[in-house]
């Protein structure tokens, strides 16, 4: 996978994850605003929210990621455990834009 193809991926794996995720979410500005107390807004944010739908968008779009991330070190010529880098916050992001820079066999 060259670094065009692993750019467009990633775009397309976070349109999806943002997508999905944002169709999870009902919620209603006029229920929020009638919410007295921290407690009401918490109920109500619980009630709008379908999160096993959430955990399993949040799943695929990252198995997807991790497979991008595979077969772009594969092209990069790189340690295909590297991979695994992908499970550690912050360095992800980090990660990917290493990736897109870093030039193919």
């Amino acid at each position: 996978m060259g670094r065009l193809y692993y750019f467009l991926a990633m775009v397309v794996i976070g349109i999806i994850g943002t997508a999905g995720a944002s169709s999870c979410v009902n919620l209603s500005q006029e229920a929020l605003m009638q919410a007295q107390t921290p407690e009401a807004m918490q109920a109500i944010i619980e009630q709008s929210v379908n999160y096993p739908k959430l955990y399993a968008i949040y799943a695929i779009t990252g198995i997807l990621t991790l497979a991008a991330t595979y077969f772009r070190l594969a092209n990069a010529g790189m340690n295909k455990f590297l991979t695994l880098l992908m499970f550690v916050p912050l360095v992800n992001f980090f990660f990917m834009i290493f990736l897109f820079f870093k030039k193919g066999e």
